[in-house]
């Protein structure tokens, strides 16, 4: 059965190789392909995102949706930092545009700055501790670039 799954498996890469698809030198996709593919992108991660920070929280005793700044930095740091690496690389698979090599570029640059900052400074992706001052905001920077260029949703942490 495991060798008729292989062949079956083996049969479908190389049919799919044949036709052209999944081939590394993919052609460029206009600005609207691009942001429609990373928005469609994003959104369906930010439902499975929500999903697996309700379920960390639960398993974990954590309040979901609000709670205490530590509680929002251990879901953030366990769950939410992933989802923006995935969403980096992502971006980094598709081809940008003609043109536009380095807008996107800027906003990966971006998305990879506040992932940077989350990592290090934990607490400034959470709400402030009680009588502590915030923390600039890791992801503003990413959010005003994929909001003018069209993707919004992929600004979000």
């Amino acid at each position: 059965m495991l060798l008729v799954l292989a062949l079956v498996g083996a049969l479908a890469a190389s049919a799919l190789a044949a036709s052209g698809c999944g081939d590394s030198e993919e052609e460029a996709l206009t600005k609207k392909q691009f942001v429609r593919r990373t928005q469609g992108y994003c959104n369906r991660g930010y439902h499975k995102q929500e999903r697996a920070m309700r379920e960390y929280a639960d398993a974990h005793g954590l309040l979901f949706g609000g709670g205490e700044p530590w509680e929002q930095e251990l879901i953030n740091n366990a769950v939410v930092l992933e989802y923006v690496r995935m969403r980096i690389e992502y971006w980094k698979s598709l081809p940008p545009p003609e043109g536009d090599e380095k807008k996107v570029g800027r906003i990966i640059e971006a998305m990879e700055e506040g992932l940077e900052t989350s990592e290090k400074e934990p607490e400034a992706l959470a709400e402030p501790r009680p009588g502590h001052k915030a923390l600039p905001e890791p992801f503003a920077q990413n959010r005003i670039l994929t909001r003018a260029y069209g993707p919004w949703l992929c600004g979000q942490a």
